[in-house]
C-alpha cells in the first residue's frame, strides 16, 4: 500500500531513454513540484548520460532496484508496448505511482489488470494520454459537449504518418508494435470522449503477415444515429486532423490534432451563413514539448493523494481498449494479409 500522505514534491523516475523520454524529462523541469530522481535504461552508461543531461540524481539498469528505491515516488514508463503492463504492475506492487506512455497496455485484459492492481495498492495510475490535457483539446471538447455546434452527430479523426525503417522496434510483432496502439489510439480516444462507447464497429485495412497492423479505416456506429469515421496508418500519410459536426455547425482541429494549439468553430449562431464560413479561431500557448500540462496535473494529483484524474481515469483507458480489441478482431476477419 502506498503512503497516502500529502507530498511537497513528487520524486519521478523515467524508464527508457528514447525520444519520448527526452521530451518528458525536459518538460518535467518546468514543473516545480516534480523532482527528477532517477533514470532506468538497459544500458547503465545510457542511463547515466541521460541523467547528467536532464538533471536526474541517479541512474539504474535494474528495474528491481528502481522499484525498491525509497527515494522514488512515481515512475514514467516509456518502453516498447509489450513491456508497459509488466513494468507498470511491478511498480504498482512496490507501491509506486505510475504514468504509462500510451498505450497503457496491449489489450483490454492487461489494462484491466493495471486498473485492478492500482486500486488494490492505492496508488495513482494513468495512461499518459497527453492529448486530453492539452488546453486546446480540453476547450474543444468542452465547447462541443456544451452544445456550441448543437447536438453532436459525427466525429472524424485521422492520423497517418509513415514511421521508421521496417527493422525498427516500431514494426516488431514481438514488441507488440501496432498502428492502432501507436496512432489509432488517438482517434479512438477522441471518438469515445465525444460520443461514448459505440454500439457497432466495422473496420478494414492492411495487416502484415506476422500480425502487425499497418493501416485501418474504422467506422463506429451509435444507437442514436451518430457516427465516427477514423483512420490510422504507419505506412502512408492520412491527414492528421480531426473534426466534430453537429446540428448547428462544426469544429475542426488542425494537424497534428493531438497536440494542436488551436481549433476553429464554424457555428450558425442563429444565422445560416454568418459564422459558417468565417470561423472563430481559438488559440492557446504550448508549454515545452506539450507534456507540461499533463505532468503538472498528474504531479499535483499525486501530491494531493489522488489515485486517478477525472480527465483520463483508468476506466476510460479500459473502454478505449475494448474498442481497440474489437477493431483488431474486425481487421483479422476482414483485412488482407500483406507480406513483410
Amino acid at each position: 500500500m502506498s503512503d497516502s500522505r500529502p507530498l511537497d514534491e513528487v520524486r519521478w523516475a523515467i524508464v527508457g531513454t528514447g525520444a519520448v523520454s527526452r521530451h518528458i524529462a525536459a518538460d518535467l523541469a518546468a514543473v516545480p513540484e516534480a523532482g527528477r530522481a532517477a533514470v532506468l535504461s538497459r544500458s547503465l552508461a545510457r542511463a547515466r548520460a541521460f541523467a547528467d543531461e536532464f538533471g536526474f540524481s541517479r541512474a539504474f539498469d535494474d528495474i528491481d532496484v528502481l522499484v525498491a528505491d525509497s527515494q522514488v515516488d512515481a515512475i514514467y514508463i516509456a518502453t516498447p508496448h509489450a513491456l508497459h503492463a509488466p513494468m507498470a504492475l511491478q511498480a504498482i506492487a512496490a507501491g509506486k505511482h505510475v504514468l504509462v506512455e500510451k498505450p497503457l497496455a496491449v489489450n483490454a485484459t492487461e489494462a484491466r489488470r493495471i486498473a485492478e492492481a492500482a486500486q488494490r495498492h492505492g496508488v495513482f495510475a494513468m495512461e499518459a494520454m497527453w492529448m486530453k490535457f492539452n488546453p486546446s483539446f480540453r476547450a474543444f471538447v468542452d465547447q462541443a459537449r456544451a452544445g456550441r455546434i448543437g447536438d453532436i452527430r459525427a466525429v472524424r479523426g485521422y492520423f497517418g504518418l509513415p514511421l521508421g525503417p521496417a527493422d525498427s522496434t516500431l514494426w516488431s510483432a514481438e514488441l507488440s508494435s501496432s498502428t492502432l496502439l501507436d496512432q489509432g489510439i488517438y482517434p479512438v480516444t477522441l471518438a469515445l470522449e465525444l460520443l461514448g462507447t459505440p454500439s457497432g464497429i466495422t473496420a478494414d485495412g492492411h495487416v502484415r503477415a506476422d500480425g502487425v497492423d499497418l493501416t485501418e479505416y474504422v467506422t463506429l456506429r451509435y444507437d442514436g444515429g451518430q457516427v465516427a469515421h477514423l483512420a490510422a496508418s504507419m505506412v502512408q500519410f492520412i491527414e492528421p486532423t480531426a473534426s466534430v459536426s453537429g446540428t448547428a455547425g462544426w469544429m475542426t482541429i488542425p494537424a497534428p490534432f493531438m497536440q494542436a494549439t488551436q481549433y476553429a468553430t464554424h457555428a450558425t449562431d442563429g444565422a445560416l451563413t454568418a459564422k459558417l464560413f468565417s470561423p472563430e479561431i481559438s488559440r492557446f500557448d504550448r508549454e515545452g514539448h506539450g507534456y507540461v500540462p499533463m505532468l503538472r496535473t498528474v504531479t499535483d494529483a499525486i501530491r494531493r493523494g489522488d489515485t486517478e484524474h477525472e480527465w483520463h481515469p483508468l476506466r476510460a483507458s479500459v473502454e478505449v481498449f475494448d474498442v481497440l480489441d474489437s477493431i483488431r478482431s474486425a481487421l483479422a476477419s476482414e483485412s488482407p494479409r500483406v507480406g513483410g
